[in-house]
């Protein structure tokens, strides 16, 4: 198997969405902007994160398909793209695209082709493979589960948990599944979710018969040669000045944050020759909320005559305590014990890798999991020791409501219909 890149001639900046369509990859942040289509490999990652040769062994897979790429950008030349599960020992999988376009933050273009006997990668062929719009036919959201049903008392037992253990911070999700009465345009959906939220990454993976679409604002690592870097989220408050004010002199929140930058500091410490950690957090300002946010930045040191690429990095770093808890196993076994069932691809890792091991790797967030006209949506809460079991079932709400409004306009009155037994 061989990829060719080339850089593209000038034009007017290509669509990435319309690239993508309902079947392909698609991952645009204000660093680089990826799209492809086609499937011209998959690689599987049976025993998922937990299995030590499966990012290393992908990597050298990855890095076995013969290259033409005489650009050498992040990016450039065959990239896998995956939206893997939360449970870390959950079988994944990350596909190669066939036809795959480029752009970095600098608006330099390129396309690469993949494949036993690849065409030359063009304008034009990208062009060609563009999908069109379609007009989406909206039906009638119905809400088809709310769980857990209690959500504030499932709260109330987490914090019990932590008064009673040396559990210190767990991460409990609400789960809604939505029939949207038509089956949408997972291309539309991206684009209503990117609206909202400019800056964060958005993304679109096809995952089996359905696919996984969200505009997430939190980086969990992104690799450059030596460079790494880390802008972990935690604590949460409406959008507004004065919201804004008592995040940044909450102790919850506050509490809550540390423990997240502590644990992704002690594992990217190890490998790495510097890292920078501020003190204090700083606010991160989002249309519909605002959150607490530390950016990490470090130098990676070679380990075995080569640096840990963006997928190694990754497996070390997931679940962070942003989605998962401290100390990590008791927090998982709360997890499984008090929310619905699996999370699936929902505050796991999606991103993408290239031969060099560079890439950049968000947590799925803000998002939802299309499959027909069913969604599930997901959203969650830090939950410490001085959590209010009320004032966080409103944090979820306040997450949910971006998502629901992605996927039809007007569906986050689906909340409404979510009981409150409190």
């Amino acid at each position: 198997m061989k990829a060719v890149t080339r850089a593209l001639e000038a034009g007017p900046p290509l669509d990435p969405v319309a690239l993508a369509g309902s079947r392909g990859v698609c991952f645009v942040n204000r660093s680089v902007t990826l799209a492809g289509t086609g499937r011209a490999a998959v690689f599987s990652l049976a025993g998922g994160l937990l299995d030590p040769s499966g990012p290393s062994g992908l990597m050298h897979r990855l890095g076995a398909i013969e290259r033409d790429d005489p650009l050498g950008l992040p990016g450039t030349g065959p990239v896998a793209f995956g939206a893997l599960p939360f449970e870390s020992g959950a079988a994944g999988e990350m596909v190669v695209p066939s036809l795959l376009y480029g752009r970095d933050a600098d608006g330099v273009e390129w396309a690469t082709s993949v494949g036993e006997h690849p065409v030359e990668p063009t304008r034009a062929l990208v062009t060609a493979a563009l999908e069109r719009p379609v007009a989406e036919p909206f039906g009638r959201p119905t809400l088809v589960a709310c769980d857990p049903a209690d959500y504030p008392a499932a709260v109330a037992v987490a914090t019990q948990a932590i008064a009673a253990s040396r559990l210190r911070k767990v991460v409990l999700a609400r789960r809604l599944v939505v029939d949207l009465g038509a089956a949408p345009s997972p291309p539309a959906v991206l684009a209503r979710l990117a609206a909202q939220e400019p800056s964060a990454t958005a993304f679109l993976v096809s995952r089996g018969p359905g696919v996984f679409v969200g505009a997430s604002p939190e980086l969990l690592v992104s690799r450059r040669g030596a460079s790494v870097r880390s802008h972990p989220l935690a604590g949460t408050a409406a959008s507004g000045a004065g919201a804004a004010a008592c995040l940044l002199a909450s102790a919850k929140d506050l509490e809550e944050h540390a423990l997240v930058v502590a644990d992704i500091a002690r594992v990217l410490d190890p490998h790495c020759s510097e890292l920078v950690v501020p003190a204090e957090p700083s606010l991160v300002s989002l249309h519909s909320m605002n959150h607490l946010g530390t950016r990490i930045e470090g130098c990676l040191m070679a380990e075995g005559g080569r640096l840990p690429s963006a997928l190694e990095l990754v497996a070390e770093l997931h679940p962070t305590p942003a989605v998962g808890g401290v100390p990590r196993e008791p927090a998982l076994e709360l997890i499984e014990r008090l929310e619905p069932g699996p999370r699936g691809p929902w505050a796991g890792p999606v991103g993408w890798l290239d031969a060099a091991g560079d890439g950049d790797w968000v947590v799925g967030l803000r998002s939802t999991a299309i499959e027909g006209s069913t969604a599930v949506v997901w959203a969650g809460a830090g939950i410490v020791a001085a959590s209010d079991p009320l004032a966080e079932r409103a944090e979820t709400d306040l997450k949910l409501a971006p998502a629901l409004e992605g996927l039809a306009p007007g569906a986050s009155a689906l909340l409404e219909g979510c009981p409150l037994r409190w």
